[in-house]
């Protein structure tokens, strides 16, 4: 039977996994050998993900991240998903049961502490990729293909950031000063957004209250832009999924490739509103020929940071068990 302990230290590790906006959203309880994975719908994003399905994205990944820390006890899990909903405002809705028993160790494990989102620039030395490929993956390496990506997710993100109500909910998500009441915990930070503490004070003037008159003036996109920082990304990835497959499963192997990465000693960081747009997304399709039966779920620049990673904020134990 899996100790206590074992479980708390996995529950820990597991969160280490990323969640979109840094919501985490997993809960765990445990009855013997049995672990239930639940997923906090009142923390979703009503305006962002409405459907729930970057909320089940996010405990997929978390879902991995606890079979590989059981990985480094000689434990397995056997995993059935529930197939249930997570749209917002549902309160706890059960995503998997793990069966615990024994199991082989999956060094990939080693590298849930390592891993970190990047944000700003990365070494200019192209990549050392080891041979490292992926059948859900399609890494983007040419200048110019790069510099595609860059300026249509420039173009996709203004898109998205033209809606008030989801600049609103993103800025709640933002963490900008220290003393905010959740900063250490969830959400994002000034340190991981890599915001001087003057751009940290301008920021929800600039995305609330201040957006409509800098959209007429042009200066917006602006604000956005990560078109430079984009381009010069030494790689860039593509990750797809069979299009049937549940967004749980994807999710799990969302944090393996990241993990891959992070095993080169890259860090990344996920450009959503390539795949959020639609219009967009039907871009990258034909400029990259992924095949219809394929759902492009995100895509990440890698490359080796230029600095050391920020603080990590994840939500104490106490948060994540029921």
């Amino acid at each position: 039977m899996i100790s206590q302990d074992i479980f708390e230290n996995c529950v820990m590790r597991a969160a280490l996994a990323p969640t979109v906006h840094n919501t985490q959203p997993a809960r765990w309880t445990r009855d013997g050998d049995v672990i239930s994975l639940f997923c906090d719908t009142d923390v979703g994003l009503q305006v962002g993900d409405p459907t729930g399905r970057d909320a089940a994205l996010s405990c997929g990944a978390v879902l991995e991240g606890m079979a590989l820390a059981l990985s480094a006890h000689g434990l397995g899990a056997q995993v059935t998903e529930t197939g249930r909903n997570t749209a917002p405002g549902q309160g706890l809705v059960p995503v998997a049961h793990l069966t615990v028993r024994d199991g082989p160790e999956d060094r990939l494990h080693a590298h849930l502490e390592a891993r970190f989102t990047w944000r700003g620039a990365f070494e200019d030395a192209p990549p050392v990729l080891y041979g490292w490929t992926r059948s859900d993956t399609r890494f983007v390496l040419s200048q110019g293909e790069r510099e595609w990506i860059a300026a249509r997710n420039d173009e996709a993100s203004l898109a998205v950031m033209a809606d008030g109500a989801f600049r609103t909910e993103l800025v709640n998500w933002m963490r900008l000063s220290d003393t905010h009441p959740r900063a250490g915990r969830d959400g994002m930070d000034r340190a991981a957004l890599q915001m001087t503490a003057a751009q940290a004070r301008l920021v929800p003037w600039a995305l609330v209250k201040l957006w409509p008159v800098l959209s007429r003036l042009g200066l917006a996109k602006t604000l956005v832009s990560e078109v430079e920082v984009t381009s010069k990304s030494p790689l860039i990835a593509l990750f797809h999924r069979d299009i049937s497959e549940s967004a749980v499963t994807s999710g799990r192997a969302y944090l393996r490739l990241c993990l891959e990465a992070a095993s080169l000693g890259l860090a990344g960081w996920p450009m959503a509103a390539l795949s959020d747009h639609p219009p967009t997304c039907d871009a990258v399709y034909r400029r990259f020929g992924l095949p219809p039966d394929r759902r492009f779920i995100q895509a990440i620049r890698f490359g080796r940071p230029t600095g050391a990673a920020p603080p990590r904020a994840r939500r104490p134990l106490a948060e994540v068990l029921r």
